[in-house]
């Protein structure tokens, strides 16, 4: 360690910079992989949806876009988009009809677009990025959950592949349920202690006028999380508000019979995806759900598809050049120190020895620049100029128990990739040419001297 260290010194010119870049590079890399490594790992979660035998149609409808009349009252505007809700439930019935038909669909639902399935990266939000949140009160505990509505009859459950947990037996008879409260078992484990504890309870739900009313709760289901932005759990499923029109983003979500492909089923059904139609709506295109939010994704919600390809193409782009930086300057530092090596060799030194000198130096300073970037992001933070990529938490809604919302150990897994990615790059830079100097022939390398 004294050897290295008095090459370090030795050579301070040289590494000052080597130093003062390096730190720049960690500090860069710190800001741009933070948000990326959380939103993958919040992908990486469990969704609680069985979406391996699940295939989404987008409807578009086929009629010119009506404009606002402007001259027409809030309640002639209510009246006429219910009206349209109407049609459009009665012709996706009919759409859905058709699919159903199709060999190898086992069953099939219409999609509320207030649940947002299109976008799997965020269940529980429409595409204009509405929350459908409501408070739910149990005596004095007021929470804000997920409300999500489904349609009695509508298979919501067996297309979805949302298990019972407590006060139904299958799938099906969730489904079927005409009354009643359905909550995830993370929000009845908070209010009562136990899923089976839940069941007949009557929990109460403030409207967003103020008037409180309550139901009880006939079942309890598996825990669905599909967000890549937080993590939520809480939810209740409801049969008491109608199907939406969604504009332009009307969906029916097929479950797909065991054995069949969804990517290759999408595939094929693509070729002809118009040929399921009503009057004034048809399929524009089939998705395998695992692609929902991908590339592949024909419909995905810009806001979460688009925006988080583009922030890792973002990253992607600095950090491929910072490296390549990194390891060029490394790369020229370590070949202008042939003749060090060779008079290393000369006197005994062997060429692991000098390969692992050469590493250790290059791994010291990665480590000490590592340190100090670390501290400088730490008070960056601090001053209020930057964050951790940590959701707000509201009040009254579900605390995040994974390592993100602990922020001594999120800065710690952030920093340990961070320092993964920069220590590989410079012992890359730095190893290449080493291998090559250190082969070199000692008279070849003190030719010069």
């Amino acid at each position: 360690m004294r050897k290295i260290l008095n090459n370090l010194w030795s050579q301070r010119t040289n590494n000052v910079w080597l130093f003062l870049e390096l730190i720049v590079v960690c500090f860069v890399a710190w800001t741009q992989l933070d948000p990326i490594i959380v939103r993958l790992y919040y992908r990486s979660l469990p969704s609680g949806i069985d979406g391996d035998r699940m295939v989404v149609a987008n409807i578009l409808s086929t009629r010119p876009y009506e404009t606002v009349d402007e001259s027409m009252t809030q309640e002639e505007r209510d009246k006429q988009y219910r009206k349209r809700e109407a049609e459009y439930v009665d012709e996706a019935n009919v759409i859905k009809r058709q699919l159903m038909a199709i060999d190898g669909v086992e069953q099939a639902s219409i999609a509320d677009p207030v649940m947002g399935i299109y976008a799997r990266t965020d269940l529980f939000e429409s595409p204009g990025g509405f929350s459908n949140k409501l408070r739910f009160a149990w005596q004095n505990d007021t929470v804000l959950a997920n409300d999500i509505c489904y349609v009695k009859d509508e298979h919501f459950f067996e297309t979805y592949g949302i298990r019972p947990i407590a006060g139904c037996e299958t799938s099906k008879e969730l489904s079927d349920i005409g009354h009643g409260w359905i909550v995830s078992q993370s929000l009845a484990e908070h209010f009562f202690g136990s899923a089976e504890a839940a069941i007949n309870k009557e929990l109460k739900a403030a409207s967003y006028v103020g008037i409180d009313w309550g139901q009880p709760i006939v079942a309890v289901v598996n825990d669905v999380h599909v967000s890549e932005k937080d993590y939520n759990t809480w939810a209740i499923y409801s049969n008491n508000g109608p199907i939406h029109q969604g504009g332009s983003q009307n969906l029916i979500v097929l479950r797909l019979k065991p054995g069949i492909n969804p990517r290759r089923f999408a595939e094929e059904q693509n070729y002809n995806p118009w040929n399921y139609a009503s009057d004034n709506y048809a399929v524009a295109s089939f998705t395998a759900y695992d692609d929902i939010g991908s590339s592949k994704n024909q419909f995905a919600v810009p806001s979460l598809s688009y925006d988080f390809n583009l922030q890792i193409a973002t990253a992607v782009f600095f950090l491929i050049n910072l490296c390549l930086g990194v390891i060029g300057t490394f790369w020229m530092q370590t070949k202008r120190r042939t003749e060090e090596s060779g008079i290393m060799r000369a006197f005994g030194a062997t060429k692991r020895r000098v390969m692992l000198m050469f590493l250790a130096e290059g791994w010291l300073l990665a480590t000490v620049s590592m340190f100090i970037a670390c501290v400088l992001y730490l008070n960056y933070v601090k001053m209020g100029f930057g964050e951790l990529c940590i959701s707000a938490h509201q009040p009254g809604t579900q605390p995040d128990p994974t390592w993100v919302a602990d922020k001594p150990l999120h800065f710690l897994i952030v920093s340990a990739v961070v320092y993964l990615i920069i220590l590989c790059t410079v012992l890359i830079g730095t190893a290449i040419p080493a291998a090559k100097i250190v082969r070199t022939r000692i008279t070849n390398a003190l030719r010069d001297e």
